[in-house]
């Protein structure tokens, strides 16, 4: 069981960004659904729509829970933001490119494309999610271990 507590602890931020990117994806997936096969909207639209819902509930359940990060003020809030958004509008670009090469080109089923998008796309975001969050917290880390070491050292 000890085992199993220390694999959780090495890849927490992993398992917690599994578990919200999933939900963040069946988001999509469902506002997709229901607007291109329920409303008849066309799909490159009902994908931006998808993508804009799910990139917000991504961005504030990636930045409270998954990565625990705190914004000491406005303005690092504000770098947070933008740097998350510009990250998914990357991964938007590659959503849309594979949607199109999926629906227009290859003919494939939208619901089929759009589960397979998702799984690519998740990988990219939880890259790019990382960077965003985690730097801050990589610096408090290194200085905390820093700070071990010279204790220890002293004793």
């Amino acid at each position: 069981m000890q085992w199993l507590t220390k694999v959780y602890q090495r890849y927490r931020y992993f398992w917690k960004y599994a578990v919200f990117g999933f939900m963040a994806a069946l988001m999509n997936v469902v506002a997709f659904w229901v607007l291109h096969s329920v409303l008849a909207e066309h799909y490159l639209f009902s994908n931006t729509i998808a993508w804009i819902i799910a990139t917000l509930f991504s961005f504030f359940t990636n930045k409270a829970v998954v990565f625990k990060s705190k914004s000491q003020s406005f303005w690092h809030w504000c770098r947070e933001f933008t740097g998350f958004m510009l990250a998914r509008g990357l991964s938007y670009f590659f959503d849309t490119f594979l949607m199109f090469l999926g629906i227009s080109l290859l003919f494939w089923g939208p619901m089929l494309v759009k589960i397979i998008d998702q799984i690519l796309v998740g990988i990219f975001n939880y890259g790019t999610s990382r960077l965003i969050f985690m730097e801050r917290n990589q610096k408090m880390r290194m200085r905390r271990n820093l700070m071990k070491r010279l204790s220890n050292r002293n004793n």
